[in-house]
């Protein structure tokens, strides 16, 4: 029994292929890409490295989706918006702005259910993933599905801190290792050791919503160009096709409706911008500061120990959607964010048996972290995570997190 079919019984799939990667065998589950160490891309079920934690987690009922609740939770807050949203509409400018940080919070997080539906985490059928996936990021959002998709499931779950692989630590101007400074040129080195963590919160971020939306626009219109069969797919067509009743319901209607164009435009770009803001804080805090990462053996170690857990109450990690518990995220991207912390102190335990640094910290805690990394990152190197090579090997442990000195 190989590990395809294995991993075929542990999550409800759209597609499931193999290829090899160098000395790796890189397997498509679910809407997750994992990579197999050399020689073993053959497992029995019981010598599979995640055939206990599976087995824990099955009994324990935690691998199956909560349809009913994650439509509920999206319905709700859409209900909620649409007031909101009426609410800036008739009331003074000075109330709007009052209310700006919570309508940008619940947007968020609508567009975070977006990230479960396309992990096809939310519901129990394809078409129910799909279906809540396209209402939170094309339609909602304006974000491209298939774009998300290749960004995030396919290059960042797979390769998350990895050097030349997760897209999310190749933002330009940023860098986020000593080596990728060391290849910048000399404005955008002054720029990295002397101002990138400054200007990232309040300069970077508010751009990042729609920054977003505009690769997701170039994807969109490049990919068919780019397939060598099916150029026009039918996910192509329905991302298409709600991208544009998305920008027609959000700019057009408001101003047939008798708006001043100025007026929606302007809520328009403030709202996503502060989105971004928000969208940034959740990402951000689940991967920056821990290692950046050149070459690893083992998948399962690289996805907990590149990763953070985020310490919230039940208030903080509805707003998560699941982002929170990124190791576990990780670790199981087809696993709902509603139960999630059920598996946190399983994952947990299976890290610490296996001696593998399982991080977990408060968020301001992890904003610092993240912050300070952004600062330091020009001289960090990045390191291999090997246990059999003495290269680098184990230095999780010598990645410092430049925390404060006490007073």
């Amino acid at each position: 029994m190989d590990a395809s079919f294995w991993l075929k019984g542990f999550t409800r799939v759209w597609k499931l292929r193999t290829f090899s990667v160098g000395r790796n065998t890189t397997l498509k589950c679910g809407t997750a890409w994992v990579q197999l160490p050399a020689g073993r891309s053959r497992w029995t079920m019981g010598q599979h490295p995640m055939a206990n934690l599976r087995k824990q987690l099955q009994e324990k009922g935690l691998l199956d989706k909560p349809t009913a609740k994650s439509w509920t939770k999206i319905l709700v807050l859409l209900a909620i918006l649409a007031g909101l949203y009426t609410a800036h509409i008739a009331l003074p400018l000075k109330v709007g702005l009052v209310l700006l940080p919570i309508t940008a919070l619940l947007t968020t997080t609508v567009a975070m259910i977006g990230h479960e539906g396309v992990h096809s985490s939310a519901c129990k059928s394809k078409t129910g993933n799909i279906s809540l996936a396209a209402i939170a990021f094309p339609l909602f959002s304006g974000l491209s599905m298939e774009y998300w998709r290749n960004k995030h499931n396919v290059q960042h779950h797979a390769h998350p801190n990895v050097v030349g692989r997760d897209p999310d630590i190749h933002s330009w101007p940023l860098t986020f290792t000593k080596e990728e400074y060391e290849t910048s040129g000399k404005l955008r080195q002054f720029f990295q050791k002397y101002l990138q963590a400054y200007v990232f919160w309040p300069v970077l971020t508010p751009l990042v919503g729609h920054l977003m939306r505009y690769d997701g626009l170039k994807y969109m219109i490049t990919a068919p160009f780019k397939a060598k069969k099916n150029k026009f797919s039918k996910m192509w067509l329905l991302d298409a096709s709600l991208i544009l009743v998305h920008f027609f319901c959000w700019l057009v209607v408001p101003v047939m409706l008798g708006l001043a164009w100025q007026l929606v435009v302007g809520f328009y770009v403030v709202l996503w911008a502060a989105v971004g803001v928000y969208l940034t804080a959740i990402f951000i805090v689940g991967h920056a500061g821990r290692p950046t990462v050149t070459e690893y053996d083992e998948n399962w170690r690289l996805q907990i120990e590149t990763g953070r857990r985020i310490k919230l109450g039940p208030l903080g990690s509805f707003f998560f959607v699941g982002l929170d518990y990124q190791i576990e995220h990780h670790l199981l991207p087809a696993l709902s964010h509603f139960n999630l912390p059920k598996a946190a102190p399983i994952v947990k335990e299976y890290a610490e048996e296996r001696g593998w640094e399982y991080e977990e910290v408060g968020l301001f805690r992890a904003l610092w972290r993240s912050t300070v990394a952004l600062a330091v990152a020009w001289k960090t190197p990045a390191i291999v995570i090997d246990g059999n090579s003495s290269k680098n090997a184990n230095l999780i442990e010598d990645f410092g997190h430049h925390e404060p000195t006490e007073a």
